[in-house]
């Protein structure tokens, strides 16, 4: 039976919160776009809905997310330090760098990591926004209301460029601050050298 030790558990509670901080994020997403669905196409049957019902709708698929990615991240937490010999030790060096980094890195990292979900995400928001925002009008046509809405988007999708590339270059910088990784052979080395010295001193206590 392997005994955990206390560095494993705040790994292990780290990559939970995360994951289950992710689910919550996409819950939330769901559970907006189900309440506005439901006030603006169903206002009939949502004005029936009692104070309980809207909560739930907003609520319970933010929880539901977040539980099953929790579970799913504990899950995926425990194959990566179980799966090989050497494995465990590279997801507690990744840990011991994430704990060690300034909140401004972690960031920049947690950014970087999720860059393209969250240009799509804010694209697609930004052209749903505009034509929302443009669509109120009621003085300007179809054709007016397009164009307007058109170069909304293209303003949004210029701030996007730009910060995607200052994101870039804050991760190159955060990448030169850290150490350079070992080569894989390297690591493999050094846990077997571990391994043997750990062996030997086994040897010298029981004689």
């Amino acid at each position: 039976m392997k005994i955990i030790d206390r560095e494993e558990k705040e790994a292990h509670a780290a990559h939970v919160m995360a994951e289950g901080f992710r689910g919550m994020f996409y819950g939330s997403i769901i559970s907006a776009g189900l309440f506005a669905y439901l006030k603006t196409r169903h206002p009939a049957r949502f004005a029936k809905f009692n104070t309980s019902i809207k909560a739930c709708v907003l609520i319970m698929p933010t929880i539901s997310l977040a539980a099953f990615y929790a579970d799913d991240g504990s899950l995926e937490f425990d194959k990566k330090m179980y799966s090989a010999g050497h494995t465990n030790k590279q997801v507690l060096e990744q840990y011991r760098e994430w704990k060690n980094m300034p909140a401004s890195d972690r960031i920049v990292t947690l950014l970087s990591t999720h860059k393209y979900k969250i240009i799509l995400a804010s694209w697609a928001a930004s052209m749903y926004g505009s034509w929302k925002l443009v669509n109120r009008d009621k003085i300007m046509t179809a054709p007016q209301k397009l164009v307007q809405a058109r170069m909304y988007a293209q303003a949004i999708t210029v701030v996007l460029l730009l910060a995607t590339m200052v994101l870039a270059m804050k991760e190159e910088e955060v990448k030169s601050h850290q150490p350079a990784p070992l080569p894989e052979w390297r690591r493999v080395l050094i846990d077997r050298e571990a391994a043997a010295m750990e062996s030997q001193r086994e040897e010298v206590t029981a004689e």
